[in-house]
């Protein structure tokens, strides 16, 4: 089956090199990759750096995508799922903290099982225990909110059939996207698999979201507001 990676990318010109060297070495690996760059509005040089080495590497099987105003993280993943047709979707993040590799390797394992009827994602390892503790109150708040329990929510990667979307309008625009497409298919009986993957220190730009105590607070409130319309 071919795949679609979507990466949606904002604020991340310093990285933006390195990671399309990165995954121009996994497409070699893999033929039935497609990967989709979304230039979600940035502010810096992300579009000119995407522009710029996407002409290097010269590959029809990596595209970019562009969004002139960011609205957020989720809505550059949906554009991303709008403007492309494979049977497999996957997202990812743009940082770098979780290799390329990594996200290849769980892809193919998603591709082994043959099920349509299951969501695999990642795990992150070798994180510290200020991390860890916030990733698994907020599933334990989903759990108090859905009944479902599901470990690290906002790992990386998501991989699942294009069939099982369905009024992508609904979904997030903003990082919650990630919760809402685990909940909402685990309540209809769909099996989430989780696999392990490195997570590194980010090198270059700053985070969007809970890379500080004050930021994993507030990522955190949004997510507890969420649970209580779900």
């Amino acid at each position: 089956m071919n795949v679609d990676i979507i990466i949606p990318c904002f604020n991340e010109d310093k990285n933006i090199e390195k990671l399309i060297q990165s995954w121009t070495e996994v497409i070699k690996k893999n033929e039935n990759f497609y990967i989709y760059f979304v230039e979600n509005g940035s502010s810096d040089n992300t579009r000119e750096n995407l522009i710029k080495y996407l002409k290097l590497y010269d590959s029809k099987r990596l595209q970019v995508l562009f969004i002139d105003k960011n609205v957020g993280y989720g809505n550059g993943i949906k554009f991303g799922i709008l403007n492309s047709n494979n049977e497999v979707i996957c997202w990812t993040h743009a940082d770098l903290q979780i290799p390329s590799e990594d996200v290849g390797q769980i892809i193919n394992e998603y591709l082994k099982l043959k099920n349509k009827k299951i969501v695999m994602k990642g795990i992150r390892i070798n994180r510290n225990r200020l991390d860890k503790f916030f990733t698994f109150m907020m599933s334990v708040v989903g759990y108090l909110f859905t009944g479902q329990f599901i470990r690290d929510i906002n790992a990386q990667p998501k991989i699942f059939s294009r069939d099982l979307l369905s009024n992508l309008d609904d979904y997030p625009d903003d990082f919650l996207l990630d919760a809402h497409l685990l909940y909402k298919l685990k309540t209809q009986g769909i099996s989430i698999h989780s696999r392990k993957s490195n997570f590194f220190k980010r090198e270059a730009n700053k985070s969007k979201g809970g890379g500080s105590i004050l930021g994993k607070i507030k990522l955190s409130n949004k997510t507890i507001r969420y649970f209580l319309n779900f």
